[in-house]
């Protein structure tokens, strides 16, 4: 009986110790103040999943309307081209930044001044919902960096 009861209480601190695998990461969530009474703007970020997911919407209270976007070239053209969702390799950092990837907001509720933030729900396909806090920074200033560069 002894044995059994050790056996169990080693058991279960060896699983205890065990961690959870890494969860969806969504980091350096920004975008830059709006200038005058510009309506719009994009979100940038980076998303690293240990497995695949597909971030397919985004909503915050601070536009009227959120759309999955990503710069395209054509012939030298630069435009914006609407998506359903955006792919999340498993373990592969996917930044959304101004060359490509981002969250547009259409119709900003008030213009967006540097030194706030705003909250930004992102649905994933796997992850679910997930609340993020966005800063907004100035028009010259340079994009947040991870401590680890991603």
């Amino acid at each position: 009986m002894r044995m059994r009861l050790a056996f169990a209480v080693s058991l279960s601190l060896m699983i205890g110790g065990c961690h959870q695998p890494a969860s969806l990461e969504v980091k350096d969530a920004w975008t830059r103040e709006t200038i005058a009474s510009t309506p719009n703007a994009a979100v940038f970020m980076t998303i690293t999943s240990p497995t695949a997911d597909r971030l397919m919407a985004a909503s915050t209270p601070a536009a009227k309307k959120t759309d999955l976007m990503t710069m395209t070239d054509d012939s030298g053209t630069m435009g914006m081209k609407y998506l359903d969702g955006i792919d999340i390799p498993a373990g592969t950092p996917v930044s959304l930044d101004p060359a490509g990837l981002h969250v547009w907001l259409a119709g900003l509720n008030q213009p967006l001044q540097a030194g706030q933030r705003f909250p930004l729900t992102l649905k994933f396909e796997h992850a679910g919902d997930r609340q993020i806090t966005v800063s907004i920074i100035k028009p010259t200033a340079a994009p947040p960096v991870s401590e680890t560069g991603a």
